[in-house]
């Protein structure tokens, strides 16, 4: 069998592409179906801020709660008062009840109170009290719709993908986990870019009102849609972002000191050489060369190369070169050969 030839033990049979196939189509529903009923009515304003970003937690009628009148709370807070003033009647009333005229006075105050509780529900319709627990706030909303638009955009990249594949017949069962995990991870980078816009980026406003909608939205689908360009540019902006520019001279160029070359190598014996060598942080603080254990200074020493000279003891047939910090530490140790 040839290199280019697929293995078909690793391909897809027809049930596995019809299942693939209901599976695409479930998730993407899903994701749309759980988009549309987590879309809020309307964004609250931003003046208001999160205090004023409360929805119905209701699906498909995610409502803003809109705050109070206070036009209609001074009527609600009136009517209760004359509510007051009639039960507070009618209590002291009950007791003294004598003539036919005092029972016709106790029926209107009933019936006058009757209809001011009418009045004040009607009202309160108008300003309804919502549990706690039956809300949401617009925070929550954008979190969970930044994640479902992650993961719809990814459904659409991934459906095209596998449709491509299983047309051309190279589709391998190998890739399968690769289609199923995918969508999740999509959905998390949405979430990290959102997280990322809300540090400052495309943010016009303090709360949560002050975020464009239609424009999180975007970004988190194309999030999904292109995962892999998404999190290179997540990377180039770590690196501009945490990626220090020191322009002093005379710094380190790393952490270690690294030797690249030597030259000479082999050197004469009992003459006077001249050693080149190249590397890394060869000028760092503290730094000590001994050649043999002979303390040696360098006559050029820069941070990529440095100069010594050496001339080796008669007799010897190697000599050590031995870099140590200020503290003693062995940094790089090298052999170099002696030719007679």
């Amino acid at each position: 069998m040839s290199d280019t030839t697929p293995n078909t033990q690793n391909q897809i049979n027809f049930w596995g592409k019809l299942l693939a196939g209901i599976f695409l189509i479930s998730f993407t529903a899903a994701a749309i179906y759980l988009t549309m009923a987590y879309w809020p009515n309307k964004m609250p304003p931003i003046k208001d801020g999160d205090d004023g970003a409360w929805y119905s937690k209701e699906c498909f009628k995610i409502t803003l709660i809109e705050k109070p009148d206070s036009s209609l709370m001074g009527q609600i807070k009136a009517t209760q008062t004359k509510i007051d003033s009639f039960e507070t009647k009618i209590k002291a009333k009950k007791d003294s009840l004598k003539t036919k005229a005092d029972t016709l006075f106790f029926n209107s105050l009933n019936d006058s109170l009757a209809k001011l509780k009418i009045i004040k529900a009607d009202l309160a319709k108008s300003n309804p009290v919502i549990d706690e627990d039956k809300k949401i706030h617009l925070n929550t909303i954008l979190l969970i719709l930044v994640a479902l638009m992650g993961f719809l955009g990814n459904m659409v990249h991934i459906a095209s993908s596998f449709t491509s594949y299983v047309g051309n017949g190279t589709f391998l069962r190998s890739w399968v986990l690769w289609y199923f995990v995918k969508p999740f991870t999509a959905a998390g980078l949405a979430i990290i870019i959102y997280f990322i816009i809300r540090a400052g980026f495309l943010s016009y406003g303090a709360g949560a009102g002050g975020i464009s909608l239609y424009g999180i939205m975007a970004l988190s689908a194309l999030a999904g849609l292109f995962t892999d360009s998404a999190t290179l540019k997540l990377k180039e902006v770590f690196e501009v972002i945490f990626k220090p520019k020191d322009d002093r001279t005379g710094k380190l160029q790393g952490d270690a000191l690294t030797i690249a070359t030597i030259s000479p190598d082999p050197i004469p014996a009992g003459v006077e050489s001249t050693l080149v060598i190249t590397g890394k942080n060869l000028n760092m603080a503290g730094l000590k060369i001994t050649m043999s254990g002979v303390s040696v200074t360098p006559v050029t020493n820069t941070s990529e190369k440095l100069e010594i000279k050496y001339t080796p003891a008669a007799g010897a047939t190697k000599a050590v070169l031995v870099f140590t910090d200020k503290s003693g530490n062995v940094l790089s140790t090298k052999e170099i050969n002696i030719k007679q």
